[in-house]
């Protein structure tokens, strides 16, 4: 008898240290609020004003598990699947995947670093995103990206199919590399991308390098479907159709007091591009384009409650094909402020206003349309050469 009760009393033991050194976790945050934007193009190609309801203006619905378990040695298995859904109708996000904001298994180790295996972020958005105001410090500002999010900051597109790498952290420094295969026999760098970043975090600088390659789009080359990148009709979630996309760009953050100031400058790249923003203006016939963006920005903790924050971004673009030969210049100015009403709820309100230069006229042979005006993650395209949007929202995490 005592030795059956003394095996009983072990094997809870036994089965509490398991389960402490295994974990899983639901997170998710809550993002909703009321949106103006001007002079949104009707069907008839007219301006009007939009007054809406707005999931995630400043970040991007979502509800997770995450886990991890202790294999010993300082190495563990890791996972995470993240769901992405509209807060107004309920639906699924990232082209109605049920895990559209990243799903992967890996294994991390302490000494080594940790390699993951599904569809992840590259880099230009896990690294050059933390310096943009788009991202907030890491609380977000998802309207505030550049024009058509052309450097993937605010994280438009992710990559199927990939390996990831990133390191440990060196005394402030992590890097890593990912690649994203095109699942194609007899086509292994159609639909492919690479992507490459280093991060510097320590004290009150932080800055961060990146660079992201995808090759082959499928909507520029048929068969393509199931590789790195989905751009198809159905549940693409692109920014860009192009046979090849280069993103590359740095920036940097330094903290004094209560202030932060930063600057991130990013370069675009597309060569024979079909179609922009997911396919809402088409550039055909095929067309070379380049996007550069400079932006300044700032935010300011005026109480532990009150931060302040305004960016400023200029975009330099460049398109051409056999008809067209364009120079789009956009301006954008942006504004928020966001109380924390506790420690995982706030209150914010924002405003951005952008004003597009050197357009052609709407409709010219050849010009996307979706470069005609202002294009914002609230509003779409604008029926004229500017647009403002003004929101205020409310935000939770779990």
């Amino acid at each position: 008898m005592k030795k059956t009760l003394l095996v009983a009393a072990l094997t809870g033991v036994f089965a509490t240290v398991a389960h402490a050194q295994s974990s899983v976790t639901l997170y998710g945050l809550l993002d909703a609020g009321v949106s103006y934007t001007s002079n949104v193009r009707t069907s008839s190609g007219n301006g009007s004003s939009d007054v809406r309801f707005s999931s995630g203006m400043m970040q991007g619905n979502r509800w997770g598990l995450k886990g991890a378990e202790d294999l010993g040695g300082g190495l563990k298995a890791v996972f995470d699947l993240e769901n992405g859904f509209n807060i107004g109708t309920g639906t699924n996000s990232q082209g109605g995947r049920e895990f559209g904001r990243q799903a992967y298994v890996g294994l991390s180790s302490d000494v080594a670093g940790t390699v993951t295996l599904g569809r992840q972020n590259e880099f230009m958005y896990d690294y050059v995103g933390h310096m943009s105001l788009t991202d907030f410090n890491g609380q977000g500002g998802s309207t505030f990206f550049h024009p058509l999010d052309n450097d993937n900051l605010n994280g438009t597109f992710r990559v199927d199919n990939a390996i990831k790498y990133t390191s440990t952290n060196y005394s402030g420094l992590t890097f890593g590399g990912l690649y994203g295969f095109s699942n194609q026999a007899g086509g292994f760098a159609n639909n492919r991308a690479y992507s490459f970043g280093a991060m510097y975090n320590n004290g009150p600088i932080k800055a961060a390098l990146g660079y992201t390659q995808v090759n082959n789009n499928p909507g520029a080359v048929a068969n393509a479907a199931g590789g790195a990148v989905d751009s198809s009709a159905a549940s693409g979630d692109t920014n860009f159709i192009a046979q090849r996309q280069r993103n590359f760009g740095g920036g940097a953050n330094y903290t004094f007091g209560p202030a932060n100031v930063g600057f991130v400058v990013t370069n675009t790249q597309l060569t024979n591009a079909t179609a922009f923003a997911g396919g809402a203006g088409s550039a055909v016939p095929s067309a070379s384009a380049r996007f550069t963006n400079y932006e300044v920005n700032a935010h300011y903790s005026l109480t532990p409650a009150l931060t302040l924050g305004a960016a400023y971004t200029f975009t330099d673009g460049k398109f051409n094909n056999v008809d067209s030969d364009i120079s789009p210049k956009w301006n954008q100015f942006s504004l928020l402020s966001d109380y924390a009403l506790s420690k995982r709820t706030d209150v914010y309100a924002l405003a951005t206003y952008q004003r597009v230069h050197g357009q052609a006229v709407q409709g010219a042979v050849g010009v996307p349309t979706s470069l005609t005006g202002a294009s914002t993650d609230i509003g779409t395209t604008s029926a004229t050469n500017n647009q403002t949007v003004v929101g205020i929202g409310l935000r939770t995490r779990f």
